[in-house]
C-alpha cells in the first residue's frame, strides 16, 4: 500500500509542513488568488504581468500547505463483537483503521484514534511517526467490546473535541436511531470536517442466511428471541435493506462519503480499492 495516499477533499488546518491545502493564507508555493495592492504590502508579491495588462497593482495570495490530520473514530460497543464466521465487526474495524493509520503515517501526516461506545473508552491525539502507529494499533487491539452504545450522543461529544478541520473516519455498524445519527454526523459537517463513514457489518447481518429454529440474541440488551428464520427472512431482509438505504441517504445528504465495509472483504484489497476510488473522485 506504499503507493497509495489518503487525502482530504476539503481545506484542512495543520501545524506541520505537508501536502494538503490550508485555509490560512501564507507565502508558500501554491497560488490561491489575487487581491488589490494596499500600501504596506510586500512588493515581492506584486504581479507585474497583471500590472502590464491593466496598469493596476495586485498581490498574489497563496494557500499555505500543511499536514493532514486524520481522526479514526471506532465503535467499540458490544454489538460490534458480533461474528458469524471469521473476524468480529470490531476486529475488522480495527484492521481497517490500522491500514488507514499506516497510510497516514507513511505520508508523514498525523493520525489519532478514539474508541467509543456510550462513553469514550480510549483516546490518542493525532500524531505522526512509527512509534505512535505502534501505540495506536496496540490501543485498538487491547479493547474488548462489552458495553451498550449511544452512537449519536458520543459522536456529538467527539465533534466538539475535534477543533481543527480534519478528515474524520468513523467505523461503526450505526445501530442507533438514524435521525439521531444524522444529527450527529451533521455536527461534524457544520464544523467543516471531511467525513467518511465505514459501515462495518457482518455478511450474515445483511443476508440473514440462517435456516434452523434457534435463539437470536440482542448483543446490547441481552434479550433473546426464539424464531424460525424461514418465517422472518423476507421481512428481515426488507427491513435491513431499508436501514442500509437510510444510512446511504443520510450520508449523501450531508456530503459524507459512505463506504459499506462487510467483514468478509480482505482489508488490504478493500482499502486499496477505496483509495483508488477517492483519488478518481478527486477526494
Amino acid at each position: 500500500m506504499n503507493s497509495l495516499t489518503l487525502g482530504s477533499r476539503f481545506t484542512v488546518e495543520g501545524t506541520l509542513a505537508g501536502a494538503h491545502r490550508s485555509p490560512l493564507k501564507g507565502f508558500s508555493v501554491e497560488f490561491a488568488d489575487y487581491r488589490q495592492y494596499v500600501p504596506g504590502d510586500d512588493l515581492r508579491h506584486l504581479d507585474w504581468r497583471v500590472y502590464a495588462k491593466n496598469e493596476r497593482l495586485y498581490i498574489r495570495q497563496y494557500e499555505e500547505e500543511c499536514n493532514l490530520r486524520v481522526y479514526l473514530l471506532v465503535d467499540g460497543s458490544s454489538s460490534m463483537s458480533y461474528t458469524h464466521e471469521g473476524d468480529s465487526k470490531y476486529h475488522h474495524a480495527c484492521r481497517l483503521a490500522g491500514a488507514l493509520a499506516y497510510l497516514t503515517v507513511h505520508q508523514q501526516d498525523s493520525v489519532g484514534v478514539t474508541i467509543f461506545d456510550s462513553e469514550t473508552r480510549a483516546n490518542l491525539p493525532a500524531k505522526s511517526g512509527l512509534e505512535h502507529l505502534r501505540v495506536l494499533c496496540n490501543t485498538l487491539c487491547d479493547h474488548e467490546p462489552a458495553n451498550d452504545t449511544d452512537v449519536a450522543m458520543t459522536l456529538h461529544r467527539l465533534a466538539e473535541k475535534v477543533r481543527r478541520r480534519a478528515l474524520v473516519i468513523i467505523f461503526s455498524d450505526l445501530f442507533d436511531d438514524l435521525e439521531r445519527v444524522r444529527n450527529a454526523l451533521a455536527h461534524f459537517r457544520r464544523r467543516k470536517h471531511d467525513v467518511v463513514v465505514y459501515h462495518v457489518l457482518d455478511k450474515a447481518e445483511i443476508e440473514f442466511p440462517f435456516r434452523d429454529v434457534g435463539n437470536f440474541e440482542d448483543l446490547e440488551t441481552g434479550e433473546t428471541l426464539i424464531t424460525n428464520p424461514r418465517e422472518v427472512r423476507s421481512a428481515y431482509q426488507e427491513a435491513f435493506a431499508d436501514f442500509l438505504q437510510g444510512c446511504q441517504r443520510i450520508c449523501a445528504g450531508l456530503d459524507i462519503e459512505y463506504v459499506l465495509a462487510p467483514t468478509d472483504r480482505p482489508v488490504g484489497a478493500f482499502v486499496q480499492e477505496h483509495m483508488i476510488r477517492r483519488k478518481r473522485a478527486g477526494r
